[in-house]
C-alpha cells in the first residue's frame, strides 16, 4: 500500500516517526534530513512515499535529493510505488540510501543515465582489537596544529572525492578548531612531536580517519583508529564507522582494527543532462 504526504498525510507522518527506528546507524543520513525538515531547514516533498507490506516497507523521501530505504521489500513494491511515483521526472538528480534497492529501482525505471558517486560501506564493532607502539603518542587535538590539520584536512576531501569535493583552507580551519574546542579530533604524533594522523569522533561513530601520505603503510592509521574506537566502546558497546567502499586499503584498516560491515550505501545521480 503506497502513503504520501499529499493523498495520505497522517499514516505517512506515523509510518515514519513510528515504525522506522530512525536511530539505527544504516538511516543516518534519512534521520538528519528528517531533523531538518522538522526544525523547518529543510521540506518533505508531496511526491515523497512509503509502500508498506505485512512484512516490509520502502520509503522514497524527496527533499533536496532523493533517500532511499526499505527493509524486507520485495520486486512487486516497486511496481506498486510506480502508480504514484516517477523516477524519470528528476533530470540531474542526486538519489541516495540502500544500494540493492536503488539497484532495483534504476533497472526498473531506466532511466537514461545515472553515474555512481560514492558507494560506502557501513560498519560497526562489539570488540576493537587495540595496536599500541611505545613510540606513538595519541592525544587531543590542539590548537598549535591548527595550521596543519587544516591542511590535512583539505587533502582529505581533495582524495576522498577524487578532486570534486574541494575545500578551502579557511573553511577547513575553522572546521578543525571547531573540533579541537569540542574535543572531537585525536591526533598521533611521533616521539619528536611530528604530526602523522588525526580522527575525529562523532559519537556513536568515528568520523574522517586521514594519515599523511608519507607516513602511511606504517600501521599508525590502525593505531589511532583502535584508540578511538575503543573509547565509544567503553562507552557505548557499538562502535560504527563508513568508509569508501572501493578503497581497499582504508577497508582493510578498519577490518584489522575488528569492525564488521553490515550495509551498502549509495549516492548516485540520474538522468544526466
Amino acid at each position: 500500500m503506497n502513503h504520501t504526504p499529499k493523498i495520505d498525510p497522517v499514516e505517512f507522518e506515523r509510518f515514519l516517526f513510528e515504525e522506522i527506528d530512525l536511530d539505527d546507524y544504516r538511516y543516518r543520513f534519512l534521520n538528519n534530513y528528517i531533523k531538518k525538515a522538522v526544525n523547518g531547514q529543510a521540506d518533505i516533498n508531496v511526491l515523497s512515499v512509503i509502500n508498506t507490506t505485512e512484512n516490509g516497507w520502502i520509503i522514497i523521501l524527496h527533499g533536496e535529493m532523493l533517500l532511499v530505504y526499505g527493509e524486507n521489500w520485495d520486486d512487486s513494491q516497486i511496481e506498486e510505488i510506480s502508480q504514484v511515483f516517477d523516477l524519470n521526472i528528476y533530470t540531474n538528480y542526486t538519489i541516495t540510501g540502500d544500494n540493492l534497492l536503488i539497484d532495483k529501482l534504476i533497472d526498473y525505471y531506466k532511466p537514461q543515465n545515472h553515474i555512481i558517486e560514492k558507494r560506502r560501506l557501513f560498519y560497526w564493532a562489539d570488540e576493537i582489537n587495540n595496536y599500541n607502539h611505545q613510540e606513538i603518542q595519541i592525544r587531543l587535538g590542539e590548537a598549535k596544529y591548527l595550521e596543519e590539520l587544516a591542511a590535512m584536512l583539505k587533502d582529505y576531501y581533495h582524495y576522498e572525492y577524487n578532486g570534486l569535493n574541494e575545500k578551502t583552507t579557511e573553511e577547513m580551519r575553522k572546521r578543525v578548531l571547531s573540533l579541537i574546542n569540542e574535543e572531537k579530533i585525536y591526533i598521533a604524533l611521533d616521539n619528536d612531536e611530528t604530526l602523522l594522523s588525526f580522527c575525529t569522533i562523532n559519537d556513536p561513530d568515528i568520523g574522517i580517519l586521514f594519515t599523511k601520505e608519507e607516513a602511511r603503510n606504517k600501521g599508525y592509521g590502525k593505531i589511532i583508529l583502535s584508540y578511538c574506537a575503543e573509547l565509544l566502546h567503553q562507552k557505548n558497546e557499538i562502535v560504527y564507522l563508513m568508509t569508501d567502499r572501493d578503497r581497499i586499503e582504508s577497508n582493510t584498516v578498519c577490518e584489522a582494527v575488528g569492525f564488521k560491515p553490515y550495509y551498502d550505501y549509495v549516492s548516485a545521480k540520474i538522468n544526466c543532462g
